[in-house]
């Protein structure tokens, strides 16, 4: 077995070492991963398990192993952001301009033909799945869908139409 892993890692270290640089592109990070990747690829010879196709193996494992990284940095330096007192800010600008961007299209909204209207109001505002709003109406999630595309549609053309009117 030790024959086996030794020969398995002279032939693929230095690819998956470059497999993992090219992912981390961070020198360390990928000596790192390529290490973890031999090591979890050793406990599993340890454990008398087979592999059918080592090169593959250990693609997989140097690829989730460097997903895991990647998952925990994201959400380590939020935490570490948090910790030290760092508050997202809310820009309120972008507030002022997205509600009254939201109260244009409400206000379009009230214009529309009732049957998209009242589609368009439980889908977007009451938040309810074609599929629920299907069995509120007694038609099939598929005509329910197909009527909230139109709807839309219809929306977007009335709120494209008002800045070319004002004009």
């Amino acid at each position: 077995m030790t024959h086996d892993f030794n020969a398995t890692y002279d032939l693929y270290h230095a690819p998956i070492l470059r497999y993992c640089l090219w992912k981390c592109r961070d020198k360390e990070s990928s000596q790192d991963l390529m290490q973890e990747t031999f090591l979890r690829y050793w406990i599993f010879l340890q454990n008398k398990k087979e592999v059918l196709h080592i090169r593959a193996f250990l693609y997989r494992i140097a690829h989730n192993l460097f997903l895991d990284q990647m998952r925990k940095k994201r959400d380590a330096s939020l935490d570490e952001l948090l910790e030290v007192g760092f508050e997202p800010a809310v820009d309120p600008w972008h507030h002022v301009f997205s509600h009254l961007d939201a109260e244009s299209v409400l206000k379009k909204l009230a214009a529309t033909r009732s049957p998209y209207k009242q589609l368009l109001h439980r889908r977007f505002i009451q938040g309810l799945a074609p599929a629920e709003i299907a069995t509120l109406t007694g038609e099939t999630a598929n005509a329910v869908s197909v009527r909230i595309f139109r709807g839309l549609q219809s929306l977007r053309s009335l709120v494209e139409e008002a800045p070319k009117a004002r004009m």
